[in-house]
This record gives C-alpha cells, sequence and structure tokens, in this order.
C-alpha cells in the first residue's frame, strides 16, 4: 500500500508539472520579451509560497525539526539556482538540447545520491530507474526550432548545471521526515521565492508582465506548489530515486497538451519515451 501510495503521489505530481510547463510555455512563447521568464517565474512562485502558507494549518506537521529546517532551506536555495539556469538554457541554447540533458542530468544525481544516503532498491527497481533513464530523455526531445545563441557544449554545460540542483532538491526533500508533512515544501517555495526577486533586483530584470502572462502566472504558481507538496510527502516516503524517476517523466502530459490543444505533432521517438515510461512505473509498482 506504501508503494502505491508513493507513485501515486509522485505520478500526480508529474502531471501538475507537465500542465504547469505547457501553459508556462505557451504563455512565454506568446509574450517574447526575454525578462519574462523570470518575472513569469516569481510571480507564480509568490502566489504558490502564498498559497503553501495558507493551506500550512489545514495539514500541520506533526514534528519539524532543525535538520528539516536544514535540508528545506538547501532545498530552496537548489531550486532558486536551478530555475533561472533552466531560463537561460530554454532562452539561449536549442530545447532539444537543453531539455533531455536537463531530464537525464535531475535523474541521475538522485540515483547516485540516494543509495549513498540508505535508499535500499530491489533488481526489479533497478531495472525500471535504468528504463526511465532514456524514457525521460527521449520523451522530452523536442524538434521546435528556435533562433538560440549559445553553442551546443555551452547549452549543455547549462542544463547539466540547472538538472544537478534539481536533483540536489529531490535528494534534500528526501532528507526530511514523513512526521514534518508539507512543511519542507512550504520553506523550501518560500525560500526559492525571496532568493529569486533578490535576483531579479540585483540584475535589474523586474518587468511588469502583460495582463493574459500575469493571469497564466497565478495558475502555474497554484499547479506548481501543488507539485512540490505531492513530490515531498513522496520524496519522504519512498526511495528518492524511483520518485524523482517518476517526477520526470512530467515532460509526458505537457506533449500530450501540445497535441490536444495545440495540435503539435508527436514525433514517434517520443512515442517510444512514453512506452519506456510506462515499463518503467509498472516496474516500480511490482519491485
Amino acid at each position: 500500500m506504501e508503494k502505491q501510495l508513493v507513485l501515486g503521489l509522485a505520478i500526480a505530481a508529474a502531471i501538475s508539472l507537465g500542465i504547469a510547463d505547457y501553459l508556462a510555455g505557451a504563455t512565454l512563447l506568446r509574450d517574447g520579451r526575454m525578462n519574462t521568464a523570470l518575472v513569469y517565474t516569481m510571480v507564480g512562485s509568490l502566489f504558490g509560497a502564498v498559497l503553501v502558507l495558507f493551506t500550512l494549518p489545514l495539514a500541520p506537521p506533526e514534528a519539524f525539526t532543525a535538520n528539516d529546517l536544514l535540508w528545506s532551506l538547501t532545498a530552496g536555495v537548489a531550486l532558486a539556482g536551478a530555475l533561472p539556469l533552466l531560463m537561460v538554457g530554454m532562452a539561449r541554447g536549442p530545447i532539444a538540447v537543453v531539455a533531455p540533458v536537463l531530464g537525464l542530468v535531475s535523474l541521475a544525481v538522485p540515483a547516485i545520491l540516494g543509495p549513498l544516503l540508505g535508499d535500499q532498491l530491489t533488481g526489479v527497481e533497478t531495472a525500471g530507474l535504468l528504463i526511465a533513464f532514456p524514457a525521460a530523455g527521449l520523451v522530452s526531445l523536442s524538434d521546435h526550432q528556435t533562433e538560440f545563441t549559445a553553442p551546443i557544449p555551452q547549452a549543455v554545460a547549462i542544463a547539466s548545471a540547472a538538472g544537478v540542483l534539481f536533483g540536489t532538491s529531490a535528494v534534500c526533500f528526501g532528507q526530511t521526515s514523513t512526521a514534518s508533512g508539507i512543511a519542507p515544501g512550504v520553506v523550501a517555495q518560500w525560500t526559492t521565492t525571496v532568493l529569486l526577486f533578490v535576483f531579479a533586483a540585483a540584475t535589474h530584470r523586474l518587468i511588469r508582465p502583460r495582463p493574459h502572462a500575469l493571469r497564466l502566472a497565478v495558475v502555474v504558481g497554484a499547479l506548481t506548489a501543488l507539485a512540490v507538496f505531492l513530490s515531498v510527502l513522496a520524496y519522504q516516503r519512498g526511495p528518492v530515486a524511483i520518485v524523482a524517476a517518476v517526477i520526470g517523466l512530467a515532460p509526458g502530459p505537457t506533449v500530450v497538451l501540445a497535441r490536444m490543444l495545440a495540435h503539435e505533432r508527436m514525433r514517434p521517438i517520443q512515442g517510444v519515451g512514453f512506452a519506456l515510461g510506462v515499463v518503467a512505473v509498472v516496474l516500480f509498482a511490482i519491485g
């Protein structure tokens, strides 16, 4: 029952993130201003932070230790560093390079550090993890062409750095106690929000978002906050490598929405990624 709960939480988090990514991508594509991505992320993060603050009394933690606080703050710092790098990578590098590298590296970090920190995987779960790597890379491949300024090695470096930080945040959430509940997500969300605003102010990137971007930023912030909650609960209860592998399939819902709503073509190689992702989740469930 516990394993099914973990997988359910991770799948729900992946779906929430996938929807948020689709809405964010569609909005930023229509806006076109360089600094919009950062401001958009800040607005969404701030709304999400306010939202999680109000929900905390509804599910107060049974206990919240200094160790939980430290890991939560570290996760927030990692996310605050990952988000600007992700935006730079998407803006300057080809998405077909940035997205797969980001997904693979963000999976590799929990896969390496999880066992070192005490996670124990069965042979079937390890097989599922090995299948999840190509699944995450293939499902995020895109043939969408954009102008970009960064050479391929630089794009790979930026995506890798963002992936390391995203993976680190996953590991940090996994070290918090189940008794702390959603509190680590609240702390991390506020830490990320504050640091993003400080970064934007220090680099003079504060601009006024357009109305349609502002409205969708609120929706994306709510979806992202929900994903943070769900992922924190999953990381606390299951092996961080497996949870990260399932959440790493978040581009899947994004691709499905793009196909259904924007009539974008799904590449055959992405279909292979979907199939591998299903196989990985099944192996995690029976492992």
